[in-house]
């Protein structure tokens, strides 16, 4: 497989092709390969250490240089770039806008080696690449588990991790190349154009508790009775509290007022059992619980405030082999969610 030059997107008829990035022109091209013969491995050091301490002597102390050595090094990259890179004042060193450029790149180049070092052991292991997925909680049970081991089977050899964690967490790393590809919710993207999204599926909220709560066993219960409970939630500031707020004001308060937070799903559960607890969770993630009968789903209807999660990719890095292979398995888990619950609809 050869690395891809365009977004990959899904539709009802399988992957498609959203769009093509422009290729490069001629004289794109050689500016950057001018700007590539004028840098040193050290001059990229040198900026990932200033953008962290923003003090030349601090940062030559670290790479072992003297600090002339240092201010040479500044002074010829700006001489290639064209700009000046850095305010200097008895505080230390500020970048300008063109430094925060180059310490961004720097920083992605650093990645790309330490990437490059990790496919070389990979293959030198017999192991054939590697693949680095980050993912909210929602899409693990059934989406990601389904496609990662279908991955597998297909691919015995590919190195595969998992990140799973909230969305605004998540981005992060994949913009500073700590991953490869992510699922995540567009909430937390904004106007950015740092990113491709593409949307996978909606995702229903559910509320649950232990098996013997005392609402399990009631025919309905209403949104306003839940403020009544103890809760245990993700943490404040997390995506989900966020949508939840309509719920909450539904409730006729701030929030649930007796509440325990965490982002761990496995903690929500061992409280639950422990209590009288109530959670949120996705429908994919509750029914996977209440599938293996370690938890139940409380009679109320919430409103339709989680939305979608789907794919993200950076917007300037290629496709790799890995992703294109992930996706495509991605793509089978998908079709296979919306036939269950389009069964799951027709038998209610």
């Amino acid at each position: 497989m050869k690395y891809t030059d365009h977004v990959i997107g899904f539709s009802d008829h399988g992957i498609r092709r959203l769009k093509w990035i422009a290729p490069m022109t001629s004289e794109r091209f050689d500016r950057g390969l001018s700007l590539l013969r004028h840098l040193k491995s050290t001059q990229l050091l040198l900026l990932i250490e200033l953008g962290k301490v923003a003090s030349l002597r601090k940062a030559a102390s670290a790479l072992n240089m003297t600090q002339p050595t240092a201010t040479k090094l500044i002074q010829d990259l700006e001489a290639a770039v064209g700009h000046p890179l850095f305010e200097r004042s008895s505080r230390g060193m500020r970048a300008t806008p063109y430094g925060e450029v180059m310490i961004r790149h720097a920083r992605l180049m650093q990645m790309e080696i330490v990437r490059t070092r990790e496919d070389l052991d990979s293959l030198s292991s017999g192991a054939s690449g590697t693949l680095r997925i980050g993912a909210v909680i929602s899409a693990v049970p059934f989406l990601l588990a389904k496609a990662v081991a279908a991955l597998k089977r297909e691919h015995p050899g590919l190195q595969v991790s998992i990140d799973a964690g909230t969305s605004d967490a998540l981005v992060g790393s994949l913009l500073n190349g700590h991953l490869d590809v992510l699922l995540a919710r567009p909430i937390v993207l904004g106007d950015r154009n740092d990113f491709d999204y593409v949307d996978l599926i909606d995702e229903p909220l559910k509320v649950v508790g232990r098996r013997d709560h005392p609402l399990a066993s009631r025919s309905s219960v209403t949104v306003r009775e839940l403020g009544e409970w103890p809760w245990t939630l993700l943490p404040a500031g997390s995506p989900m509290r966020k949508v939840l707020a309509p719920v909450f004001a539904e409730m006729r308060l701030s929030g649930p007022q007796n509440i325990v937070e965490t982002s761990s799903m496995m903690t929500m559960v061992a409280l639950m059992h422990e209590s009288d607890m109530l959670a949120v969770m996705p429908g994919d993630v509750s029914d996977f619980y209440i599938r293996h009968n370690l938890l139940v789903e409380i009679p109320v209807t919430l409103p339709a405030v989680m939305g979608s999660y789907g794919i993200v990719t950076r917007r300037d890095r290629p496709m790799t082999p890995g992703v294109e292979a992930f996706l495509t398995q991605l793509q089978t888990a998908l079709q296979e969610q919306r036939r269950i619950r389009a069964e799951l609809t027709s038998d209610g």
